[in-house]
């Protein structure tokens, strides 16, 4: 197989949904909030982009493929290393949907 028959294989199975890694959550199932939510902590995402919207964006797909339902971002400030690059730093909570919550099983 000649190289470049390879480097279409590659393409067409990376550009076909079968092939492209899965998350339980899209980027835009993230819930940005303004307040730490009573919910489970998952960690922190640092998105990186050339604008704070990409930054903000590449940190709400980081928190998808983390399994997030939440997302507390910090605001958005050049990277001290390169000062080209936009960052913005997000805690991330995993909370049960709402019907699961309230009330508890056996509660009066």
């Amino acid at each position: 197989m000649s190289r470049l028959a390879f480097v279409g294989l590659v393409f067409l199975c990376y550009s076909a949904p079968a092939c492209k890694p899965t998350s339980t959550e899209t980027a835009a199932d993230v819930r940005i909030v303004n307040t730490k939510p009573r919910c489970e902590k998952l960690g922190v995402v640092e998105g990186a982009g050339g604008d704070a919207a990409h930054a903000r964006e590449d940190a709400l797909e980081q928190a998808a493929e983390r399994g997030a339902t939440h997302i507390l971002l910090e605001s958005a400030h050049l990277d001290l290393e390169d000062g080209m690059t936009t960052v913005v730093t997000g805690r991330i909570f995993g909370c049960p949907p709402p019907d699961e919550v309230y009330p508890p099983t056996g509660y009066r």
